[in-house]
C-alpha cells in the first residue's frame, strides 16, 4: 500500500532541522548586535529612533556582497575591519554566513533527498496500485464471467420453466377447447333433439287440432244447411239468431287457436280448448236440430190448417179464390221478370271527365303499348272497374290495359280456389310460400351469380318441377305465380320504399320469369294496379256523398296497426317504393343472350307521362303527383332522353311551364314540390337526367 504520511521518524528529524536553524539564526542576530552596540548609541527602533549613519550601511552592505558568493577563500580579499566573525570560547572564529550558506545547503540538501524520497514513496504506490488495479481487474473479470454465466444459467433455466408451463398451457387450453367442443356438440345435439321433440310434439297437437278444425267446420255447415232446409226461415232466423252468435264466439275462438297453429305455439291446452269447441257446437247443433224440428212441426200443422181454411173458403167462395190466385200468379209473374244490366260498358271518350290541355301530350308512335301477349280468354269485364273509376282513367290504352289485367286476375284466383279449399294441401301451400318467400327476400344486386341462382329457383316453381302431374299441381303452379307477383309488389311497398336500390336487382329478375312466363307478368300488373292506382295511372275523384275512409281507401290509404287509418308520410313512401319497382321493371335490361323484345318496356314509362299530363292535377293530390312524378322521371328520365331525344325535351318543358305552374296555382306546395321543382330545374340546367342510382350495369347476368 503506498505511504502518503511520514513517520515518526522522519518527524523528529525534521523537528530538529528547524530548531537547528533557529539557533544558527539566534547567533547571527547575536553576532551582529554586539558588532555594531559600541557605535549604536541612539534609539534605532520606534517612533524616537534616529537615522543611522550612511557609512555604516554602507559598510554593512558591503560585508553583506562580499559574504554572498561562495568564493575560494583564497582568491578573495578580506577587509579585516569589515569582515564580521564570531569567536567561541575555545577560540573557533567561524563566517555567519558561511553557516548560513551551509545550512541552506544542507536544507536544500535534505528538502531535495524528502523530495526524492516521497517520489520513490509515490512511484511505489502507484506501481502497487497498478499492480492491484491489475489484480482487481482481473478478479472482477472472473466474477464477471461467473456472473454472466449464472446469469445465463439462470435466464436458460426461465426459459426453459417458461416454455414448460406454456407447453403446459397448450395442452391445458386443448383440453379445455376439446372438452368444450364436446359439450357445444352435446348441447347442440340436445337443442335438436328438442327441437325435433318440440316440432313432434308440434305436429302431433296441429294432427290433434286439425280434424277438430274440420269437425267444427262440418258442425258449422250442419247448422247453416238446416237453417236453409228449414221450411219457415224466418222464424229459423229468430231461434237460430242466439245460436249465431256463440258459434261467432266459438269461431273467433278456434281461428285463435289456428293462428297459434301456423306460428308454432300451439299447446296441449289449445287441444283442449279445441275440444271444448267441438263439443259446444255439437251441443248447439243438437239444440239446433231440435229447434228446426220443432219449427218444421209447427209449420207443417199451421200449413195444415190453412190449407183447412184454404179449403172451406174455396167451398164458400170458389170464384174469389180463383181470382185471388190469378192476383198470386201475376204478382209471381212480376218477381220473376227482370231486366239484366252488365258492368261492361266502357266510357266513351266524351263522358271520360278528365279536361284536357289546349296542347295534349302524347306518345311516340312506337310507344303505344298494347297488352302483354298473353294466352288469356277474351271474355267480358265484370266487375272489374266501377264506371266511376272508368271515369278516373286518363285514356283508352291504361283503361284496357287494367281491365284486361283486373279480368285476368280474376279468373286466375278462381283456378286454383279448390286447392285453398282442401284441407290436404294446407302443408304444400306452406312449403311453396316459403320457397317463394326465401328466394324473394335473398335478392340483391352482389353478383350476377347470386342474381342467377334466385332466378333459377324462382323459374323451377314456376315450372312445376317437383309437383306431381296431377290437378292440384296445375293448380299449384297458378297459386304459385300469384303468390311470387303478390311477393314482388309487396317488395315495393316494404323493401324499397326504404332501400330505394334494392329496386333494380328484383325488376331484373321480375323481367326474365315475365319473358318466361307472360301470365305471370299479367298477374304482377293486376297487383301493380290493385295495390296502388296510380300505375294504371288513375287519380280517383271523390264523387259526392262519398265518407273519408271511403274515398282514402280508393286512393290506396291502408289500416295501420293501432286500427285508424295510415298517415300521408307512410302512405307516400309506399306508393314511391311500387312506383320505383314499376317504373325499374320498365327500364330494366334483359338479360345476356336474351333477344325477345322487352314485355314491360320504355314505352309504357311514356305512356304513364303523357296519360297523366293530359289530365289537370287536383290540389288534394298534389304531394302525390309530384312525388310519383319525381319518381318517374329519377328512375326512367335518362333513358326516355336517350330513347326520345326530341320529344323528352318537350315533354320536361311542358311540366315545367304548365303543369308544374298549375299545381302551384292551386294552391299545392310541400317538400314533395319543391323537390320536383329542384329536380326540373337542375335537368333543365344541365341538359339531361343523370342514370338512376343502383341501376344494373349491362350485361350483369
Amino acid at each position: 500500500m503506498p505511504h502518503f504520511v511520514s513517520t515518526e521518524k522522519e518527524t523528529a528529524q525534521n523537528m530538529n532541522d528547524m530548531t537547528s536553524d533557529f539557533a544558527c539564526l539566534k547567533v547571527s542576530i547575536l553576532q551582529k548586535a554586539s558588532r555594531i552596540s559600541d557605535k549604536v548609541d541612539q534609539i534605532t527602533i520606534g517612533p524616537d529612533s534616529i537615522a543611522c549613519d550612511e557609512n555604516s550601511i554602507q559598510t554593512e552592505n558591503i560585508e553583506n556582497e562580499l559574504n554572498s558568493c561562495n568564493v575560494d577563500n583564497s582568491k578573495k580579499c578580506y577587509n579585516s575591519k569589515s569582515e564580521a566573525k564570531v569567536s567561541t570560547r575555545s577560540g573557533i572564529t567561524f563566517s555567519i554566513k558561511k553557516i548560513l550558506l551551509e545550512n541552506e545547503r544542507h536544507r536544500k540538501e535534505e528538502v531535495r533527498k524528502a523530495i526524492d524520497h516521497r517520489w520513490k514513496q509515490m512511484e511505489e504506490s502507484r506501481r502497487a496500485m497498478q499492480k492491484e488495479m491489475t489484480i482487481l481487474r482481473s478478479t472482477m473479470a472472473k466474477q464477471r464471467v461467473q456472473q454472466e454465466a449464472e446469469e445465463l444459467a439462470r435466464l436458460e433455466a426461465e426459459e426453459e420453466r417458461a416454455a414448460q408451463q406454456s407447453e403446459m398451457r397448450r395442452k391445458h387450453e386443448q383440453q379445455l377447447h376439446a372438452q368444450r367442443e364436446v359439450e357445444r356438440k352435446q348441447k347442440l345435439e340436445r337443442e335438436a333433439e328438442e327441437h325435433r321433440q318440440k316440432i313432434k310434439e308440434r305436429e302431433e297437437l296441429i294432427g290433434k287440432v286439425t280434424p277438430l278444425q274440420l269437425m267444427f267446420r262440418t258442425k258449422c255447415e250442419d247448422i247453416g244447411m238446416l237453417s236453409n232446409v228449414c221450411k219457415d226461415k224466418k222464424t229459423a232466423s229468430h231461434v237460430i239468431a242466439p245460436h249465431i252468435v256463440k258459434l261467432k264466439e266459438l269461431s273467433h275462438l278456434m281461428d285463435l287457436i289456428s293462428k297459434r297453429a301456423c306460428t308454432g305455439e300451439l299447446t296441449q291446452a289449445d287441444v283442449d280448448a279445441a275440444e271444448a269447441i267441438v263439443r259446444h257446437s255439437e251441443t248447439v247443433l243438437q239444440l239446433f236440430e231440435l229447434e228446426i224440428e220443432r219449427i218444421d212441426a209447427a209449420y207443417d200443422a199451421e200449413i195444415a190448417r190453412r190449407e183447412y181454411e184454404a179449403k172451406q173458403a174455396e167451398l164458400q167462395a170458389e170464384a174469389e179464390a180463383k181470382r185471388n190466385q190469378n192476383n198470386v200468379d201475376v204478382q209471381d209473374s212480376a218477381i220473376n221478370y227482370g231486366t239484366q244490366f252488365t258492368d261492361n260498358q266502357l266510357p266513351s271518350e266524351e263522358n271520360k271527365g278528365t279536361e284536357k290541355y289546349d296542347d295534349p301530350v302524347c306518345a311516340p308512335q312506337e310507344s303505344v303499348s298494347s297488352v302483354p301477349q298473353t294466352h288469356v280468354v277474351e271474355t267480358p269485364v265484370t266487375n272489374v272497374a266501377s264506371e266511376e273509376d272508368a271515369k278516373d282513367i286518363l285514356d283508352n290504352d291504361s283503361l284496357q290495359l287494367c281491365l284486361t289485367c283486373g279480368q285476368f286476375l280474376k279468373s286466375h284466383l278462381a283456378s286454383y280456389q279448390d286447392l285453398l279449399k282442401s284441407d290436404s294441401s294446407k302443408k304444400l301451400l306452406f312449403e311453396w310460400r316459403k320457397a317463394i318467400n326465401i328466394p324473394v327476400n335473398a335478392i340483391s344486386g352482389i353478383s350476377g351469380h347470386h342474381l342467377t341462382d334466385k332466378y333459377d329457383k324462382l323459374h323451377q316453381l314456376l315450372a312445376g318441377k317437383g309437383m306431381s302431374n296431377n290437378s292440384q299441381s296445375v293448380q299449384g303452379v297458378a297459386f304459385c305465380k300469384d303468390m311470387l307477383a303478390k311477393k314482388i309488389v309487396n317488395q315495393g311497398e316494404t323493401l324499397i320504399s326504404s332501400k330505394p336500390k334494392m329496386a333494380f336487382p328484383i325488376a331484373a329478375v321480375a323481367v326474365a320469369l315475365w319473358n318466361d312466363y307472360p301470365d305471370f307478368g299479367v298477374l304482377l300488373l293486376a297487383h301493380f294496379h290493385k295495390t296502388s292506382p296510380y300505375t294504371i295511372p288513375i287519380f280517383p275523384a271523390r264523387y259526392e256523398g262519398q265518407s273519408d275512409e271511403n274515398y282514402s281507401r280508393s286512393l290506396g290509404y291502408r289500416d295501420s296497426e293501432n286500427g285508424d287509418m295510415e298517415t300521408e308520410d307512410k302512405y307516400l313512401k309506399r306508393m314511391s317504393g311500387l312506383m320505383r319497382l314499376y317504373v325499374s321493371i320498365m327500364v330494366t335490361r334483359q338479360r345476356k343472350g336474351v333477344t325477345k323484345d322487352h314485355p314491360h318496356g320504355l314505352r309504357n314509362a311514356w305512356r304513364w307521362l303523357a296519360a297523366t299530363l293530359n289530365a289537370v292535377p287536383r290540389a288534394e293530390l298534389a304531394d302525390v303527383y309530384a312525388t310519383l312524378m319525381l319518381d318517374v322521371l329519377e328512375v326512367a328520365g335518362n333513358a326516355l332522353w336517350s330513347a326520345y331525344p326530341k320529344q323528352f325535351p318537350k315533354l320536361l318543358s311542358l311540366l315545367t311551364s304548365q303543369y308544374y305552374l298549375h299545381m302551384q296555382k292551386s294552391g299545392a306546395a310541400g317538400g314533395p314540390m319543391s323537390r320536383l321543382e329542384a329536380f326540373l330545374n337542375n335537368c333543365i340546367s344541365k341538359g339531361g337526367i343523370p342514370p338512376p342510382e343502383g341501376q344494373l350495369p349491362p350485361n350483369f347476368w
